[in-house]
């Protein structure tokens, strides 16, 4: 399974230290098989995990409390990583792509995109934004709407340069 061998006490909930146990090991998807698991101390209290079968591999990054904030899980669907914690932060002096079949943001008090230098969104399908109210403004320059059809305005007021 793994070279890492224990160092000093794992947490609580962290399971057996040594070798494969006798118990089986649930994979979440109703197979049972035998698992192995062994932890490694790391600073501040923190251990990680790594438990497994033939089945399925978990790596946990675990606090002092026991509580999980990181886990890569390798199974027969493939590699899920998960992360919980108070603030998560992505930095590349590279290029960052994020590819996947859908893509979903919620921001439970806002979302800021922002650049230092040009934008874009693009769809193939429809492009549809709402919001309670919406703004569209240029601090410096023009603002352009085109169509390759019909332009249609449809508000209680249309007010042109007022």
């Amino acid at each position: 399974m793994s070279s890492i061998e224990p160092e000093g006490p794992a947490p609580a909930d962290a399971g057996p230290q040594a070798g494969p146990s006798d118990t089986p090991h649930s994979t979440g998807s109703g197979l049972a098989v035998a698992a192995e698991s062994r932890a490694l101390t790391l600073a501040h209290g923190h251990s990680l995990v790594v438990e497994g079968g033939r089945e399925r591999s978990v790596l946990t990054l675990v606090d002092a409390g026991g509580a999980a904030h990181v886990s890569i899980s390798i199974g027969p669907e493939g590699i899920r990583l998960d992360v919980n914690g108070a603030a998560l932060s992505i930095a590349t002096t590279g290029p960052l792509a994020i590819e996947a079949e859908s893509v979903s943001l919620h921001g439970k008090n806002g979302i800021a995109l922002t650049s230092g230098g040009d934008a874009r969104i693009e769809a193939e399908g429809v492009l549809s934004t709402s919001g309670r109210s919406q703004q569209i403004r240029s601090v410096r320059g023009n603002v352009s709407i085109k169509a390759n059809d019909d332009v249609q305005l449809d508000g209680e007021r249309i007010r042109l340069n007022s």
